[in-house]
């Protein structure tokens, strides 16, 4: 009888405790679907200078080539947008800081349509695909780079931010080949949770050097775009933002970069680094030298 007991007693603490971790789990989430005022405008600004450099000068190639790459601008310097068109980068269920989740990529090519009308979601060379002419038949090797994510980075009591990463590319003439195609595009949305409104909205190219993939006419090249990016602010909003959970920018980055490349969770270290723990484990390094990076889609 006293074990019967005492075994009633382990069975209902263990489920006071499961409910209690289940509740502090879920307190922890937060659905942003209903947050937003359906009323919510924004106007957003875009910006896209010039190619500065090219590392084999295909712009300048021909007067054509020129003509396709020189006078890029955007085609809407600004455009208003309403509440659906942002609720398109907000999660489906409820998450937690550092939850990750996959975008409508079709729903974001009219933010990127502010650029250009031949924004598309579908990029011309399919990296997880090529033909083996050898057997004649294409052979998919699971490595596709396209899409878009997003993951809540930081969140308030009145305040969630929202990081994101897009792979698409635009079409410039499709009777010429030409495409521009953006490493990546970066950015965030901040939602003021209290109004409803959209205190502020970044979509931007990552200033690297030879950040976009230009192709033209059977020829390819990779460029440098000092600028390119869309901004929209409420200038009504500004509260200063004490955020109560957060990762940092940089593991936000890590987090929406993985979502892209498997291989970005192999460590790397710095060559020094390399040299000296190889010695120590008495193990060989494998070099493998490449023209561009892996984690973007710029080459």
């Amino acid at each position: 009888m006293q074990r019967n007991w005492l075994i009633s007693i382990v069975l209902a603490v263990s489920i006071f405790g499961l409910c209690i971790s289940l509740q502090s789990s879920s307190a922890d989430q937060i659905n942003l679907q209903n947050t937003l005022d359906k009323h919510t405008i924004l106007q957003v600004q875009a910006f896209w200078d010039p190619i500065a450099d090219a590392s084999l000068g295909l712009p300048d190639y021909t007067p054509k080539h020129a003509a396709l790459f020189k006078n890029l601008s955007p085609a809407h310097p600004n455009r208003e947008y309403t509440a659906d068109a942002f609720k398109t980068f907000f999660p489906n269920k409820p998450v937690a800081v550092g939850s990750v989740w996959e975008l409508d990529t079709n729903k974001i090519i009219p933010f990127l349509r502010q650029f250009h009308s031949g924004a598309t979601a579908e990029m011309h060379i399919n990296p997880g695909a090529w033909r083996d002419s050898a057997h004649g038949r294409e052979v998919i090797s699971g490595m596709e780079s396209d899409g878009a994510v997003a993951c809540l980075r930081a969140l308030s009591a009145g305040y969630a931010e929202i990081a994101f990463r897009i792979h698409a590319e635009f079409v410039l003439d499709k009777e010429a080949r030409a495409y521009f195609t953006p490493a990546q595009f970066a950015g965030r949305l901040i939602l003021n949770r209290k109004d409803g409104t959209i205190r502020e909205f970044h979509l931007y190219l990552p200033p690297r050097n030879t950040n976009v993939d230009i192709n033209a006419l059977g020829g390819a090249d990779m460029v440098y775009v000092p600028r390119m990016e869309l901004i929209g602010q409420n200038i009504d909003d500004q509260s200063d933002i004490v955020s109560e959970t957060s990762m940092t920018e940089a593991d936000a980055k890590s987090a929406l970069e993985a979502a892209f490349y498997k291989f970005s969770e192999i460590e790397r270290l710095p060559v020094e680094e390399a040299v000296a723990y190889a010695q120590e484990k008495n193990r060989p390094i494998h070099l493998l030298l490449t023209w561009g990076v892996f984690d973007d889609e710029s080459c």
